[in-house]
């Protein structure tokens, strides 16, 4: 059988541990991704009294990363920020709408889910190694590129279950010694033909329980996590460019100002921003894979372009001038009377131009075409903030309340 790949979907759900998978149960529509698995096999290169490169592989330290891309609505923004950076206390409510402050830090572990076909890849210990927020066709494009502790997706029967009155299967430890890792009570596996609810796991890593069942399979046979099937609700729009205001001033104070009105604002006619944790995925003793991630040195920049109207902004570039920039993303609207809306405020307390390009071509205007370098600003001793509204609560973000 063949699948067509615009039935899949993402899943996720933050973990109360790194460690600890969980079945993620937050739906969102996907466009496209790239997570692999690199077992990193390499040939066994030892003499063996032939002439020939190998007669086998050896594992090597296995890797699990890749990249998501999704369009940036309301409630999906504020998971893939969570992946990213440290999430504040939530605040508010269903009528107001609530509030949630992200600030440069470790972001929370999450379980991922895409199927493929009729199986699931499950990735667990899943964090934020870099984003991209741009806007492609006047909607918001978010491209996380993650890193994880590990996956399951398969494995294969280590003994043969041989007809009625089946209660458990043991997994092969052949590409791991716990092979069930990743594997939860309530998943479904299906062997062969045959779906089985996953009732409990055993602390050996290998062995599933569930009820007794009719299931004949040979000893290797495949064994895979099914795929959900996805429930969506209400599908959020995702932030335009045209409801976005930027604002750029000498301080945050005049940025954020700035960003408040479309007559004070800058028309950005390219914006995008791009965010990087550089996570350490060492892999240690106890594991095949990483063992944790760390942040290590941030970094962060931005892409505008914007019309020429004055040599000032070439000047702010070869003067090596620090300015604040406010960019604020307005959604629909939360409660009845109007008044307030899903919104995004991101605040750059210090930026400088890298690059100031201006380009002549024929016909066309003139634009200042800039990257920005996101700097710390030791005066408010931070890089960015980030504060999303929306209409998900804090729980579903993690805590475990809300204010």
């Amino acid at each position: 059988m063949n699948y067509l790949a615009d039935k899949s979907y993402i899943a996720i759900k933050p973990q109360v541990a790194a460690e600890t998978p969980v079945i993620p149960d937050n739906f969102a529509p996907l466009i496209s991704e790239s997570i692999r698995l690199n077992p990193n096999y390499a040939a066994d290169r030892r003499m063996k009294g032939i002439d020939w490169k190998s007669d086998d592989l050896l594992k090597g330290l296995r890797n699990v990363a890749g990249d998501i891309s999704v369009h940036g609505d309301p409630d999906i923004v504020g998971h893939i920020l969570n992946m990213v950076y440290a999430k504040g206390v939530t605040a508010g409510n269903a009528a107001s709408g609530y509030t949630h402050p992200f600030t440069v830090g470790d972001g929370k572990n999450y379980t991922v889910e895409i199927p493929r076909g009729a199986y699931a890849q499950r990735i667990w210990g899943v964090r934020g190694d870099g984003l991209r927020m741009e806007f492609v066709d006047n909607k918001l494009v978010l491209v996380l590129s993650i890193k994880a502790l590990g996956q399951f997706n398969g494995a294969s029967l280590a003994a043969a279950l041989t007809g009625p009155g089946m209660t458990t299967c043991v997994l092969s430890t052949d590409y791991d010694l716990n092979p069930t890792k990743g594997l939860l009570a309530d998943d479904v596996i299906v062997i062969g033909s045959k779906e089985i609810k996953v009732v409990s796991l055993d602390a050996d890593g290998k062995t599933i329980n569930f009820g007794a069942t009719t299931v004949t399979a040979l000893k290797g046979a495949p064994v895979y996590l099914k795929a959900q099937t996805p429930t969506f609700g209400t599908i959020a729009e995702p932030f335009y460019m045209g409801n976005v205001l930027v604002g750029i001033g000498v301080d945050e104070t005049a940025a954020t100002t700035a960003a408040g009105a479309k007559a004070t604002a800058t028309p950005c006619y390219n914006f995008a921003m791009n965010f990087k944790n550089n996570l350490l995925d060492q892999p240690a003793s106890g594991s095949m894979g990483p063992s944790v991630l760390l942040n290590q040195v941030k970094e962060g920049g931005i892409e505008l372009s914007r019309l020429f109207e004055n040599p000032q902004q070439y000047q702010k570039w070869i003067e090596n001038i620090k300015q604040a920039l406010t960019s604020i993303f307005t959604g629909r609207f939360i409660n009845t009377a109007l008044t307030i809306s899903e919104a995004m405020t991101m605040k750059f307390y210090k930026v400088k131009i890298m690059d100031n390009d201006q380009p002549l071509e024929t016909g066309a205007y003139i634009f200042d075409k800039q990257n920005l370098e996101i700097l710390y600003d030791t005066d408010v001793d931070a890089a960015l903030d980030i504060e999303l509204v929306n209409k998900t609560t804090g729980v579903e973000y993690g805590d475990s309340e809300e204010s």
